[in-house]
C-alpha cells in the first residue's frame, strides 16, 4: 500500500482484510472498556451508591477480561481462531446489551463482567492474527497503528459517553456499540484468517508449498511460555507500566472536573475536562506512530533495539509526566472573559466549549506547558507499547502467540483491576486524586528495569525460536513428501490388487487401474508444483506404465468378446493376459504389500520351527524368536500407518478401504504375535522340565547336531544314545511329544485374542 511515494507496507490489499477486522474488533472492545467512566456521576446518582463502589464494575470488567483472555488465547492457539472470535464477539454483544438495560447496580456489575468475558478474546487472537499477516520487519509499525486505534477508540468511547450521555442518558452509547458488534459478527463469517505461522521468515517455504504449519499448543507449553526470560520480564513490566496509564485514563477527567474545572458551568464542565484529558491521548497517538516506525528501522540493524528503545522511552516519560501534573491550576471562569447564560442552551454547547478552551490557554499560560509536556510524556509512554507487542511476537512460536499475549494481558489487567480497586483507598491515604496520580507515575521505574533485562535476552530467545522453526519446516516438508510417498504406495497397491481380477473381472480390474492412474497423476502434479523431482518422475513413469497395461488388457478383452473367436485365438489371448499378470507381479510392491510379505514370512518361520522340532530343537526355538521379531516389526509399521490416517478428519472411500485392510492385518498380526509368544513360553517350559530332570541343554544340542549331520530322525538318536538310560530316554520322548502338541495348539491360539502377554 502506498501513500504518495512513501511505502507504508509491503502487504497486498487483499491481505489487509484480517488486519482491518482486528482493528475494528479492537475499536469496539476498547470503546466498550472505557465508556462507563464519564458516566460515573450519573450512575452513582441513579443507583444511589457510595463513591467507593463506582469503579467496582469496571474493576471486575478488566479482571474478568484478563482471566478469559488466557482461556481465549490458549484455545485460539489450539483450534480455529475465526470461530473463537465469533463466540467472543457474541459474548461481549450480549454483555453490552445487558449493560444498556441494567435496572440495578448488581445487574450492571454482572453485565460488565459478561462484556469482559467476551472482550478478553480480542487482544490475544488479534495479536496472533496480526503476527501471521505481516512480515517481522513491519511488526512495530502495525502494532503501533493498533495502539493508535486503541487510543482513538478509548477517546471515542469516552466521547460517546461524555457528549451523548447527558443528552440521551448514559445507556444510549452501549446500544450504539451493540449494533456495531452485530455487524462485526456478520463480517467474521466472510473474512479469511491467515494461515498460522505465515508471518515467520523461517516458514516461507511451507507457505510457498501450500503446506500447513500443524503444530498446536499443549498444556505443558504454558510453563515453557512463562519461563522464557523475555516473556517473563515483559509480563512483570506490564504489571508495573500499566498502573500510571490506568490512573491517568480513569481519573484525569474526573480530577479536572472536580478539582480544577469545578467553577466552569456544569453544562460544559465534563466536556471541557474530557478534552484536556484527551490532550494526553494526542501525544500517545503521535508516540505510537513515531516510535513504532522507529522500532522497525532500528530492529533491522539489531534485534535488541526494540527493547532498548522501549527502555529509553519509559525512563524519559517519568520527568515529563511530573511536569504536566505540576502545571495544572484551578480555573476561575471570571478570568476567562466569557459571559455564560444560565442555563447554556443545548444548541450553543459546542461553541462555548471551544471558547472556554481557547480562553484557558490565554488566561492560564501554564496550560500551554501542560499541553506541551502532555504531548512529550504520552509520546514517550507510547514507545514501549507497540514495541512490546512486536518483541512478544518475535520471541514466541506461532502456536504460542495468542497464549503469550494472554499472559501479558492477564498481567496488565490484574494490575489495572487492583489499581481501580485500591484507587479510592489511595486517594484517602494520600489526601487527593492529584497525589495518587503523582505517586503512581513512579511505577514506570521498575517497568524500565525489567525492559533492560528483557533487552539482554531477546536476541537469544529469537535465535532459539528461529532454530526450532527451521527444524519444524524441514520436518513438515519431509512429512509432506512422506504423505506423497504413501499416496504412491496406495497407487502401487491398487495395481498389484488389480492382477487378481485381470482374468476374471474386467470391470473391477479397470476400476483399480483407474484409481491408480488418478493417484499417480495427482502425485505427479504435486511433485511438479512443489519441485519434488523424485516423486514427479516416479509418478510419471508409473502412470505411463499402468496406462499401457490397462490398454493392452482391454484390447485383449475386446478380442476375447468377439463372436466366432477360435479356441486357438482364445488360448493365445488368455496367455497374453497371464503374461500381463506375471508382468504386474514383477512391478514394485507397495509398502503395504511388503508388510503383508513380512507377515507371511513370520508364519513361514513358525513352519520351519515346527519342522525343526523333530530334528533340531535349538534351531526351532531360534526360528520362533525370529518370527516374534518380525511380527513386532509388522505391528509397528502398521500402527505407524494407521496413526497417519487417524490424524485426518475426513477419509475418502478408498482411504477407508485401505485403512480397514491395514486394521484387519494389524488385528491378525496382534493375535499371531500373542500366539507365537505363548508358543515360545510353552516350548521354553518344556525345556525347563528337562533341566529339572537333570537333562542338560548341551546334551540336547549334541542330539540336534547329530540329527542334522547324519540326516536321521531324532527318535533314532535318542534310542541309540540313551538305550541304557531309560529315565532320560523317557523324559526326552515325553518332551518331544509335548512340543509337538504345543505346535498343534498354535493354530488355535492364533484365533484367540489373549488378554495379557
Amino acid at each position: 500500500m502506498l501513500i504518495g511515494r512513501f511505502q507504508l507496507t509491503s502487504l497486498k490489499f487483499k491481505d489487509l482484510a484480517p488486519i482491518i477486522l482486528v482493528m475494528l474488533l479492537l475499536f469496539v472492545s476498547t470503546a466498550c472498556a472505557s465508556m462507563l467512566i464519564p458516566s460515573y456521576a450519573a450512575i452513582k446518582q441513579e443507583f444511589n451508591i457510595p463513591e467507593a463502589l463506582i469503579a467496582i464494575p469496571d474493576a471486575f470488567f478488566v479482571l474478568v477480561s484478563a482471566f478469559f483472555a488466557l482461556l481465549w488465547g490458549y484455545w485460539a492457539d489450539r483450534v480455529d481462531r475465526g470461530k473463537v472470535l465469533i463466540v467472543g464477539a457474541f459474548s461481549w454483544t450480549i454483555g453490552m446489551l445487558l449493560t444498556a438495560f441494567s435496572s440495578t447496580y448488581f445487574m450492571l456489575l454482572i453485565s460488565r463482567m459478561s462484556s469482559g468475558a467476551g472482550l478478553g478474546c480480542v487482544l490475544p487472537i488479534g495479536y496472533s492474527v496480526i503476527s501471521d499477516a505481516i512480515p517481522a520487519e513491519e511488526r512495530s509499525g502495525w502494532f503501533g497503528t493498533l495502539a493508535i486505534l486503541s487510543s482513538i477508540s478509548n477517546g471515542a468511547g469516552q466521547g460517546l459517553s461524555s457528549f451523548l450521555g447527558p443528552i440521551f442518558t448514559w445507556r444510549f452509547p452501549f446500544l450504539i456499540l451493540s449494533g456495531i458488534s452485530i455487524m462485526v459478527i456478520f463480517i467474521l463469517f466472510f473474512v479469511k484468517i491467515p494461515q498460522r505461522g505465515a508471518g515467520e521468515n523461517e516458514l516461507l517455504d511451507l507457505i510457498e508449498l501450500d503446506l500447513e504449519y500443524s503444530y498446536r499448543i499443549s498444556k505443558k507449553d504454558l510453563g515453557f511460555i512463562v519461563k522464557k526470560k523475555t516473556n517473563l520480564y515483559l509480563i512483570i513490566q506490564g504489571f508495573f507500566s500499566i498502573i500510571p496509564g490506568t490512573v491517568l485514563v480513569y481519573f484525569m477527567t474526573s480530577m479536572l472536573t472536580l478539582q480544577y474545572f469545578n467553577e466552569i458551568p456544569i453544562e460544559i464542565r465534563l466536556q471541557t475536562a474530557a478534552i484536556f484529558a484527551g490532550m494526553i491521548g494526542v501525544g500517545y497517538l503521535l508516540g505510537n506512530a513515531v516510535f513504532a516506525r522507529l522500532g522497525d528501522i532500528l530492529f533491522r540493524r539489531n534485534k535488541k533495539n526494540r527493547a532498548r528503545l522501549a527502555t529509553i522511552c519509559l525512563i524519559f516519560s517519568i520527568p515529563f509526566a511530573i511536569i504536566l501534573l505540576l502545571s495544572l491550576r484551578p480555573i476561575d471562569p471570571t478570568l476567562l472573559g466569557i459571559v455564560y447564560p444560565d442555563p447554556i442552551p443545548t444548541s450553543k454547547l459546542f461553541s462555548f466549549i471551544i471558547r472556554t478552551i481557547s480562553q484557558i490557554f490565554v488566561a492560564y499560560p501554564n496550560y500551554i506547558i501542560f499541553f506541551f509536556f502532555a504531548l512529550l510524556a504520552s509520546m514517550l509512554g507510547a514507545g514501549p507499547v507497540a514495541n512490546r507487542n512486536a518483541v512478544m511476537i518475535d520471541v514466541n512460536m506461532p502456536e504460542h502467540k495468542g497464549t503469550a499475549a494472554s499472559f501479558f494481558k492477564l498481567s496488565e489487567q490484574i494490575s489495572k483491576g487492583i489499581t481501580l480497586l485500591l484507587s479510592y483507598s489511595l486517594i484517602f491515604l494520600l489526601g487527593s486524586t492529584f497525589k495518587m496520580i503523582f505517586f503512581t507515575i513512579f511505577f514506570w521505574f521498575p517497568a524500565a528495569i525489567f525492559w533492560i533485562l528483557a533487552s539482554k535476552n531477546v536476541e537469544k530467545d529469537m535465535s532459539y525460536k528461529s532454530r526450532i522453526l527451521s527444524e519444524r519446516k524441514q520436518v513438515s516438508v519431509i512429512d509432506y513428501i512422506f504423505e506423497l510417498e504413501i499416496q504412491m504406495d496406495r497407487g502401487i497397491q491398487k495395481v498389484q490388487d488389480s492382477k487378481y481380477y485381470i482374468r476374471t473381472n474386467q470391470n473391477k480390474f479397470n476400476k483399480l487401474m483407474n484409481d491408480a492412474l488418478t493417484i499417480f497423476k495427482f502425485c505427479e502434479r504435486e511433485g511438479e508444483s512443489r519441485s519434488i523431482t523424485n516423486i514427479e518422475k516416479k509418478a510419471h513413469i508409473m502412470y505411463l506404465r499402468v496406462l499401457l497395461v490397462k490398454q493392452e488388457t482391454n484390447n485383449s478383452y475386446k478380442q476375447l468378446n468377439k463372436e466366432n473367436i477360435t479356441p486357438q485365438e482364445t488360448y493365445k489371448l488368455r496367455y497374453e493376459l497371464k503374461k500381463i499378470y506375471d508382468g504386474i507381479s514383477e512391478y514394485e510392491k507397495s509398502t503395504f504389500g511388503e508388510i503383508q510379505t513380512y507377515y507371511e514370512d513370520a508364519y513361514l518361520k513358525i513352519i520351519e520351527a515346527r519342522l525343526n522340532s523333530t530334528n533340531h530343537l535349538i534351531k526351532g526355538l531360534n526360528k520362533i524368536d525370529e518370527a516374534i521379531k518380525i511380527y513386532e516389526r509388522v505391528k509397528y509399521l502398521l500402527n505407524e500407518r494407521l496413526e497417519i490416517v487417524e490424524e485426518k478428519n475426513d477419509l475418502s472411500e478408498e482411504e477407508t478401504i485401505v485403512r480397514d485392510k491395514e486394521q484387519e492385518l494389524l488385528d491378525k498380526c496382534s493375535k499371531s504375535l500373542n500366539a507365537t509368544i505363548k508358543l515360545r513360553e510353552n516350548v521354553e517350559n518344556a525345556f525347563n522340565k528337562l533341566k529339572e530332570e537333570d537333562v542338560l541343554m548341551e546334551d540336547i544340542r549334541k542330539i540336534s547336531d547329530l540329527t542334522q549331520e547324519y540326516d536321521v530322525k531324532i527318535y533314532d538318536i535318542i534310542f541309540e544314545t540313551f538305550k541304557d538310560d531309560k529315565k532320560t530316554k523317557k523324559v526326552l520322548i515325553e518332551t518331544l511329544g509335548k512340543i509337538e502338541d504345543i505346535f498343534n495348539q498354535y493354530e488355535k491360539w492364533k484365533e484367540t485374542d489373549f488378554a495379557v502377554f
